[in-house]
C-alpha cells in the first residue's frame, strides 16, 4: 500500500481459545515484559491499522474491541464473529500466540492481498500452511457461515472453496506457536 498505510484494514486476533493444553489463558503469557495480546496489539498499532478486533476475548484488560464468541466453534467461528465486527472489506487474521510474525511479513501479507482477487490470503512455509495467519476477505462471511452451520470447522476445508493465494516465507521461527506449558517455560528461560 502506498506510504505504509495500513488504515484499510482492520486486525482480527483470535484470542478465544480454552488454551487446555496449556493450562492457562495464553493472551495473559507475559514474554518480554508484556502479555502475548499486547505483543499482537502492539504490532498491528505499529503498522498503522486502527480497527482492532478480539474474537473472544474474556479478559477485561485491553481498550480494543472485544467480540464474544458464544458459537464456541475453534477458529472458525472467531474468523466469522471477527470479519463481522470489522469496518474495512479485509483483516489480518492472527492466533494469540503467534508472537513472532513480524511486522515486514504482514506488511507483504496486506500488499499482496490487494494484488490478488483471492479472497484469502496465507502464509506458507516449508510447505506448512498457515490458516490462521491470513488475510481474510470479509466479503466471504457468508460462506463461512454456512460451514459452521453443516458443522465443518476445518479453517483448511473453507481456503480450497472460496479461494486462495499462498505466500512462501522461508522462517519457521516465525510461525512458532506456543500451546504447552513446557514450550512457554522454554521460551522465557531463553530471555
Amino acid at each position: 500500500m502506498k506510504d505504509g498505510n495500513y488504515k484499510n484494514v482492520s486486525a482480527i486476533i483470535l484470542s478465544g481459545g480454552l488454551s487446555t493444553r496449556m493450562g492457562q489463558d495464553k493472551c495473559e503469557l507475559v514474554y518480554n515484559g508484556k502479555t502475548f495480546l499486547q505483543h499482537q496489539i502492539d504490532k498491528v498499532r505499529n503498522i498503522g491499522i486502527e480497527d482492532i478486533v478480539l474474537s473472544g476475548y474474556r479478559g477485561t484488560s485491553v481498550n480494543e474491541k472485544i467480540i464474544k464468541d458464544e458459537m464456541m466453534l475453534g477458529p472458525l467461528s472467531g474468523i466469522y464473529l471477527g470479519l463481522n465486527a470489522i469496518e474495512n472489506d479485509r483483516a489480518y487474521v492472527t492466533s494469540v500466540d503467534t508472537i513472532f510474525v513480524h511486522e515486514d511479513v504482514i506488511k507483504k501479507m496486506i500488499d499482496e492481498s490487494f494484488a490478488t482477487d483471492e479472497n484469502i490470503l496465507v502464509i506458507t512455509h516449508h510447505s506448512k500452511t498457515e490458516p490462521l495467519i491470513a488475510i481474510y476477505k470479509k466479503a466471504i462471511v457468508e460462506k463461512i457461515k454456512d460451514k459452521l452451520d453443516k458443522k465443518d470447522l476445518k479453517v483448511l476445508n473453507l481456503l480450497s472453496e472460496v479461494g486462495c493465494k499462498y505466500v512462501e516465507i522461508d522462517d519457521d521461527d516465525e510461525f512458532m506457536n506456543i500451546n504447552y506449558k513446557d514450550e512457554y517455560d522454554r521460551l522465557t528461560e531463553s530471555l
